[in-house]
């Protein structure tokens, strides 16, 4: 039980997904007296329901200053699982010329698995599959992920393929997944050798990876042709909407450690080299959806703003808070005591500044339909 343990956290943790921190400076809520009735009717009078530019006082700092787009008058809602992969099914789109005796696969209660075929790893929980060709690639993830976050990556095409046949090969993979969203927004960057020295020496020298290089955990490599690669991102949408995914602002922790985290973002991440796919990260797949209730009519501005006044309402602010963007997104929240059920809802999600820090990590989402708070 151990062991199962220790690879589900292993899991969930691939793409070291950060899903706390939406609290910040919560803290600095105080109780206040109630909103007038006048307050609330105003609010409800000068609301805006239509697509345009807003900006609005609600309550004493808090402000709105954002766009809000429509994209649609009315949505569903679905209910589903995340995805268990199918071990003999995975098998047969990595390795289709291996025999039964080259693969090993260790199973787990819960569902989880751990698959390997020679120096190939592939590691499988509830909506997660974590892949790695051998172990010297999870360097090359380590760079590609660190020019990622400081805006080192460059979109080309390397000379061992065109960007288009990797996209090609790649799409046909998650195709063959029979996943129940369909894939968003891509982005395509590409890593050459001389990518790949420029980042490593960026490491070395950055305080924060530094240390990792004098430890022996990173080994400084020398690049060459075979190493280069494409690196490629998707996210999901449903409907046209997009899905909760890795760049979005995180959610709150639902309880303790025993707790499931109230929903996990939906992301797809490739490595494509000259070999083929040397790396996937999957999280928050799940299965073909349902419907479980057809379409209804979102609320609008002014539906949110009394949402705002709900939460806020009967509070002072002791920083300033302004909402300064707001999209419609669908959100695979869990179903209450369960760690694999899923329910696909629309929400708006409300991202804020506080006190002019555009990067504070906080946001709300409410339920478009019926504007309880999510998170």
């Amino acid at each position: 039980m151990k062991e199962y343990r220790y690879l589900i956290a292993s899991i969930i943790c691939l793409g070291t997904v950060s899903m706390v921190g939406c609290s910040k400076n919560v803290n600095s809520l105080e109780e206040k007296s109630e909103m007038t009735m006048d307050d609330e009717r105003n609010i409800e009078e000068n609301s805006i329901t239509k697509q345009g530019d807003i900006q609005e006082t609600i309550t004493e700092n808090l402000t709105v200053n954002t766009k809000i787009e429509i994209p649609g008058k009315s949505f569903a809602t679905y209910n589903t699982e995340y995805k268990n992969f199918d071990n003999e099914k995975i098998v047969e789109l990595l390795w289709p010329e291996s025999s039964e005796e080259e693969i090993q696969i260790k199973e787990y209660d819960g569902g989880a698995s751990e698959i390997t075929f020679q120096d190939e790893t592939v590691a499988l929980g509830a909506g997660v599959m974590k892949y790695d060709k051998n172990d010297e690639i999870k360097y090359l993830s380590s760079l590609a992920s660190y020019a990622e976050e400081n805006a080192l990556l460059e979109k080309k095409n390397l000379s061992f393929m065109k960007e288009e046949e990797a996209i090609s090969n790649i799409e046909a993979f998650l195709s063959s997944l029979e996943l129940g969203t369909s894939l968003g927004e891509r982005e395509t960057f590409a890593l050459s050798k001389e990518d790949m020295l420029s980042i490593q020496n960026a490491m070395k020298s950055d305080e924060d990876y530094k240390s990792f290089y004098e430890s022996g955990k990173f080994q400084e490599q020398i690049f060459d042709a075979d190493d280069e690669m494409y690196y490629i991102k998707y996210s999901f949408s449903l409907d046209g909407v997009p899905v909760f995914g890795e760049g979005d602002p995180t959610v709150q922790m639902s309880g303790g450690v025993e707790q499931p985290l109230l929903a996990d973002p939906m992301g797809a991440t490739f490595l494509f080299s000259n070999s083929g796919i040397c790396e996937i990260r999957l999280t928050g797949m799940v299965n073909q959806l349902n419907v479980e209730t057809e379409n209804q009519e979102i609320i609008r501005f002014d539906g949110i703003k009394k949402a705002l006044v709900k939460k806020f309402g009967d509070v002072i602010l002791s920083d300033n808070y302004n909402l300064s963007n707001m999209w419609l997104e669908y959100f695979p929240k869990r179903k209450e005591d369960s760690f694999d059920k899923v329910e696909l809802i629309p929400v708006w999600c409300c991202k804020f500044d506080i006190n002019g820090d555009i990067n504070v990590d906080y946001a709300l989402r409410f339920n478009a339909i019926t504007g309880e708070e999510i998170s």
